[in-house]
């Protein structure tokens, strides 16, 4: 399982993309591409899923949570750490009898404050009004992932941090529960994007050529080495790789930042060649418009085009090193003899971030964080050379909690109706094992989305609700309650809103919601501001 961070629809040259990705575009044309992949159009909601096969608020990632400790609440829905009691994808593999392992990032939650008396006092000055007691400080430590069924954990448990890191730079890498100990034996030199000097992300790295760690090369060292492990062992092994690129702070080497510039000058021009390459690809139709995002009225000075010309270079360049890695983990598989009986699954987190507008999600609307398509639609790949046909593109739709239940499935394995003294409830996510296996699945009657105010369901694979779409901060200045329906079968792009043509269903598909939402623990965005005003954040 790899998961990357931040990355659009479109920037695969598999998906119509100008980004050079040889090694995934390969794995595409072995594997299968998914044209309609959903996932919760954020970094915590979707791995919170992902994990546990459950909607995100089950796992207490409800409405755009973000693990970390400045996010925390007290209701369940809210508590940015993952439930104890809720098995993950590791726990349940491991009991099927597989070696579980991880590198990269969690952001589910989770501290080494036990024991550590500063963790602990920055814990209170980050939770006023709460008791910090001894189940506080366990729960903290048994939520980080060597505790959640990972065999073998090296990574981040937060989820921002930079890329390049020299001897002389601080780091909060972990490897199992211990701090780690990176391997600084390459040398980059290192583009490492910021706009002011006296404020994160700045780094005095930026410019400088010296032997460091990178991020997505470092993770994929680790990865290497225990799969080679795994591969000398007899039982089979799951391994999740989650990748920090190409999440901000925008930072690669600069030589492959270089090559990208020229790729962005002429912005309009990426746009519709995104688009054409789609259509090559047979991922979009050609008479099927989209919202243009860099229209004529669009007009960017000078200087503000430049930066965004480099901002867009940077993130092609993160996203070919993370191409570059990805084909050392099938060198590592094949040289392994595992490769044939491997099944390998590539996607997103969510879409690319409003940095960089919706250019990277195109030709989809919207960006990370938003509950329109470019916001919680990825990309979506799988290789498994004994059972997927090469070249097949599905119309399924998929979603990030199916894939608890389809590695369930393939491992021969069964969901535990009882977890830690705990009875559980019934998988959200549904398997798609028949879809890896050529067959057509019904999609699932109700797909819903939330984040910060916004809410989002998709019906039958087809009719799509938006209530309050968009940023909270301009939307809750507006009198009422905004609808958006689209009928995605032929308006993929969200461009026609239906709404008023079609009030019954928006009020059905608005039932539905607010018994989900209240199904879920999810409240009022408005009222949770109230307890805790950084939650926006």
């Amino acid at each position: 399982m790899i998961l990357t961070d931040d990355s659009g629809y479109s920037d695969l040259g598999c998906y119509g993309g100008e980004i050079d990705t040889p090694n995934i575009d390969r794995m595409a044309r072995s594997g299968l591409r998914f044209r309609n992949f959903y996932n919760n159009g954020r970094c915590s909601p979707t791995r919170a899923s992902l994990m546990t096969g459950r909607d995100s608020a089950f796992a207490g990632f409800a409405a755009g949570t973000l693990g970390g400790w400045n996010r925390e609440m007290k209701q369940p829905a809210y508590r940015a750490r993952l439930p104890y009691d809720l098995p993950t994808i590791a726990e349940v593999m491991k009991a099927a009898g597989y070696r579980t392992m991880m590198t990269g990032k969690w952001h589910l939650g989770g501290s080494l404050m036990k024991g550590q008396p500063a963790r602990q006092a920055w814990w209170k000055q980050t939770h006023p009004g709460w008791e910090l007691t001894d189940a506080e400080i366990e729960a903290d430590f048994n939520a980080l992932p060597p505790q959640r069924g990972f065999d073998e954990f090296f990574g981040l448990v937060e989820g921002e941090t930079h890329q390049f890191f020299t001897a002389a730079d601080k780091h909060e890498y972990l490897e199992g529960n211990e701090h780690a100990r990176l391997k600084i034996d390459r040398e980059y030199n290192m583009n490492c994007f910021y706009k002011k000097k006296d404020r994160y992300p700045y780094t005095p790295n930026h410019g400088k050529t010296a032997k460091a760690f990178y991020g997505t090369d470092g993770m994929t060292d680790r990865a290497i080495e225990m799969i080679e492990e795994a591969a000398a062992q007899p039982e089979p092994f799951f391994m999740y790789i989650a990748y920090r690129a190409p999440h901000l702070p925008l930072q690669a080497p600069q030589e492959l930042v270089d090559k990208y510039l020229s790729r962005y000058a002429d912005l309009p021009k990426v746009e519709m060649d995104r688009v054409a390459g789609l259509v090559r690809e047979g991922l979009w139709t050609a008479e099927t418009s989209f919202r243009k995002y860099f229209i004529p009225a669009r007009k960017m000075p000078e200087e503000k085009k430049k930066e965004y010309q480099l901002r867009a270079a940077i993130h092609a360049a993160m996203v070919e090193k993370v191409d570059e890695n990805v084909g050392k983990v099938f060198q590592t598989l094949e040289k392994t003899g595992e490769l044939d009986n491997t099944l390998v699954i590539y996607l997103s987190d969510n879409g690319a971030a409003s940095h960089l507008g919706d250019l990277m999600n195109v030709p989809y609307y919207g960006c990370k964080a938003l509950m329109w398509e470019g916001g919680t639609k990825t990309h979506c790949i799988a290789q498994w050379p004994k059972v997927i046909k090469p070249g097949t593109i599905s119309d399924s739709v998929g979603w990030v909690g199916d894939f608890l239940p389809t590695c369930l499935e393939l491992a021969g394995g069964t969901y535990p109706s009882e977890f830690r003294g705990s009875k559980t409830a019934p998988l959200d996510g549904r398997s798609l094992l028949p879809v890896l296996k050529g067959e057509t699945l019904a999609p699932p009657e109700y797909l819903f989305s939330n984040d910060k105010g916004q809410q989002g369901v998709i019906y039958k694979g087809r009719w799509k609700l938006l209530i309050e779409p968009g940023w909270y901060v301009l939307t809750s200045k507006k009198p009422g309650i905004e609808y958006e329906l689209y009928d995605l079968k032929t308006d993929p792009a969200e461009k026609t809103n239906l709404a008023k043509q079609k009030p019954e269903l928006v009020q059905q598909l608005a039932e539905a919601c607010r018994n989900w939402q209240k199904r879920c623990g999810i409240e009022d965005y408005g009222e949770m501001l109230k307890i805790r005003s950084d939650f926006s954040k």
